[in-house]
């Protein structure tokens, strides 16, 4: 009965880690001891991939893991050292990888790190530690960041939609080109300046684009026409309507005379018509 507990627990707490056994579970006041031993019998080399069935000893690992309500998990791993076949190679030691757990030289778990790596990139390395606290998670904001570095990039789809926009990386000194998905929106990088040439450079690189949205100003037309020829134009919604604005009052100022020319045309009907002046009896003589 006691083996099959261990045997659940241990599937559904480590339901990714092949070849580990739970052979130990201890309960302390303000944490929980798990006792791990890698079964595998045999392991690849890391460096010459190739596998060893030889044990030169077996070591320990404390790892943390996730928290358990209120407890604290602390994992002790029994790991097993082979030795690598190959004789030309000096340091003929090595220890069984267990890549689904933990990584080579970790003590958190892979669950640790993804949940510590979701909360920084979501408020940050101050903010982050002091959410992870009461989640038993504790850490320091320079872990947190460190986590958020070395996150592995998604592979976004093909960009077909993409919209250029200045950038200024130092206000009124060093301007630059942001370049956004239209679809998303997310910004998917930033040209060091914003000349024609580099933006026509960067809309060159496959895959084509079939809509490039731009900005108003005359380098963003000419780098697209430049560098996606094939891409339909389309201007943002703020600088059309910025040149509309400025058509309009330009229109405006032109026909200024003629509006007032009209204006008073239009309203001198419309006046009513001013009443005589009533005689004025005449004086008595005296």
């Amino acid at each position: 009965m006691m083996a099959h507990a261990l045997q659940t627990l241990s599937t559904t707490r480590f339901p990714c880690a092949r070849g580990i056994r739970l052979t130990e579970i201890t309960i302390e006041e303000e944490s929980v001891r798990l006792q791990l031993t890698a079964t595998a019998p045999t392991a690849a080399c890391p460096c010459w991939a190739v596998s060893s069935s030889s044990v030169h000893r077996r070591s320990q690992r404390h790892l943390t893991d996730l928290p358990w309500r209120t407890h604290a998990v602390r994992l002790q791993l029994t790991v097993r050292k082979f030795r690598c076949r190959n004789p030309s190679w000096t340091r003929r030691l090595f220890t069984a990888p267990l890549p689904a757990l933990v990584a080579t030289d970790a003590r958190p778990t892979r669950q640790r790190v993804t949940a510590l790596r979701a909360i920084g990139l979501a408020l940050g390395g101050k903010a982050g530690a002091r959410l992870a606290a009461p989640l038993r998670l504790p850490t320091s904001p320079s872990p947190l960041l460190r986590l958020v570095r070395t996150a592995p990039m998604p592979h976004p789809p093909a960009l077909q939609a993409v919209g250029v926009d200045a950038w200024a990386w130092r206000r009124g000194h060093r301007d630059g080109t942001l370049l956004v998905e239209l679809l998303t929106p997310r910004a998917v990088d930033l040209l060091p300046d914003r000349s024609a040439a580099t933006g026509a450079a960067w809309l060159a690189q496959p895959p084509t684009r079939t809509l490039v949205g731009r900005d108003g100003r005359d380098l963003s037309a000419d780098g697209m026409r430049r560098g996606a020829p094939q891409a339909g134009p389309v201007v943002a919604r703020v600088p059309l309507v910025h040149n509309l604005r400025q058509v309009l009052a330009a229109f405006g100022l032109d026909r200024r005379p003629a509006r007032q020319d009209a204006a008073v045309s239009r309203a001198m009907p419309l006046m009513p018509a001013a009443p005589e002046e009533a005689a004025r009896p005449l004086g008595r003589d005296r």
